[in-house]
């Protein structure tokens, strides 16, 4: 990286190298004009100072023996402050929570053996630990490590955690890590998507092999899989409203998952076309031919059809109205599309689709009509998914998940939103209504699949 930036004449670089390392001397005899500063030299660094600042620093130091570097001040100054609770540390989950998350961190990396890196527990803090490190409550660093902790696992460690955790406005329903003793882990998740007719009950997970599985979204358990000829990695999956299970791969690409529904009955046989839901899913399937100059990058399902995402920033709904499948297309977004998801308004009402980019934008748009000329939402991070629940009688909601791993939860209604951050990269979120009504959000990542729900008495609550 370097190299290519000497050549650069307006550019000045500051560049900091150990003496007699090769990268040194590669650099000395690629520039030019070089000043060199040896910060080993005592004229940068007078003794008398040095060993003020040591003193001032560490009391306890020997500044004679660190001069001139600062680096052994420093972690001598550090290994004094935390020593006494490393020393007394023991690995239970509410000791974890309420000490320092980075004192717990090099404890577990340096301090523990590999029983204690290799526990639940252990395991837990170091997956979600990004995310510990930034939380600045004991009850937040418990609802993280709770949702990094394998449901099956550690049932001690998650009654504690959960009571914890109260205050918090989400409650963690179960997770699944790779790592888990039962043997129900179903694998990475790098896309997800409720599932319709009959695959009503499910949540449908794609893995970085293209493979699908069926998720019981009560435990986080695949019950079933489907297979596909195609079996690259799927950048999206949905399912079509009459139960038809397509996803887009990396290319651009889409394909049909498992096999087409079958209407039953006399007709169907003789009349396979006059079935709308066959229109539909062969318009889907046919539709990255009408593509020109752009590439599909995302998909989702819509209530009476579905919805696209194209490299080149432009969202397109497929409609069905009556024996026809409408097409209708808008530029909604600087680069290309990411995310896409929709709902019906009060269960029968117009559609409206949600999209969200590399440029961070969550747009809004109903098919007919203007898209809105604010962003919903404008974030710094690419927006990495979008899952929306509407259900008649009850409030819509949004999961959207960002690039820099934060998931947030928006009340559709209310304008509200709560937010978390597990701590790995998030490759997908779901949010769905279970047959009580409950508001579930589950979140996909490379080694671990959790499922968050809002409580009741923060629903209404901002973050």
């Amino acid at each position: 990286m370097v190299r290519p930036l000497l050549q650069f004449g307006h550019v000045r670089l500051i560049i900091e190298s150990r003496t007699g390392a090769p990268c040194t001397e590669h650099l000395f005899e690629q520039t030019r004009n070089s000043a060199v500063m040896d910060l080993m030299d005592p004229r940068w660094t007078t003794p008398e100072t040095f060993s003020r600042w040591a003193l001032a620093t560490d009391p306890a130091v020997d500044a004679e023996q660190c001069y001139p570097l600062p680096g052994p001040v420093v972690r001598s100054e550090q290994v004094t402050e935390t020593s006494p609770s490393l020393d007394s540390f023991v690995l239970a989950a509410e000791t974890m929570v309420r000490a320092d998350p980075h004192a717990v961190t090099a404890w577990l990396d340096h301090h523990a053996g590999a029983a204690e890196r290799e526990s639940d527990l252990g395991r837990a803090w170091l997956r979600a630990g990004q995310s510990l490190c930034v939380s600045d409550t004991a009850s937040a660093r418990a609802l993280t490590l709770i949702a990094a902790l394998d449901s099956d696992t550690g049932a001690d460690s998650r009654h504690a955690l959960h009571g914890l955790a109260q205050s918090e406005p989400w409650h963690v329903a179960h997770t699944s890590t790779r790592e888990g003793v039962s043997g129900h882990w179903p694998g990475p998740a790098k896309a997800l998507c409720a599932g319709t007719a009959l695959h009503a009950r499910h949540v449908l997970c794609a893995g970085h092999l293209g493979d699908v599985r069926l998720l019981d979204p009560t435990n986080g358990r695949a019950v079933g899989r489907l297979t596909s000829p195609h079996n690259g990695p799927a950048a999206a999956i949905f399912c079509l409203p009459d139960g038809t299970v397509v996803a887009v791969d990396d290319f651009g690409g889409v394909n049909l998952v498992g096999e087409a529904p079958r209407r039953p009955g006399l007709r169907a046989l003789l009349e396979p076309d006059a079935d709308p839901w066959t229109r539909l899913r062969r318009a889907v399937l046919a539709f990255p031919q009408r593509m020109a100059g752009a590439t599909l990058t995302t998909a989702a399902s819509l209530p009476d059809g579905a919805v696209f995402g194209d490299s080149g920033g432009r969202v397109h709904v497929l409609l069905l109205k009556e024996n026809t499948v409408d097409v209708t297309s808008s530029m909604l977004h600087d680069g290309p599309v990411t995310a896409v998801t929709g709902i019906s308004l009060e269960g029968t009402g117009p559609t409206v689709v949600y999209s969200g980019g590399v440029d961070g934008r969550i747009r809004v748009w109903s098919p007919g009509v203007a898209p809105m000329p604010e962003p919903l939402l404008h974030g710094p991070s690419p927006v990495v998914d979008l899952s929306a629940s509407g259900s008649e009688g009850r409030s819509a909601a949004l999961a959207v998940a960002q690039g820099d791993g934060l998931v947030q939860l928006l009340d559709l209604d209310s304008g509200t939103d709560l937010s978390f951050r597990p701590g790995p990269p998030v490759r997908a979120v779901c949010c769905l209504r279970t047959g009580a009504g409950e508001l579930r959000t589950m979140i996909g990542m490379d080694d671990c699949i959790t499922t968050l729900v809002p409580r009741p008495s923060r629903t209404h609550n901002s973050r």
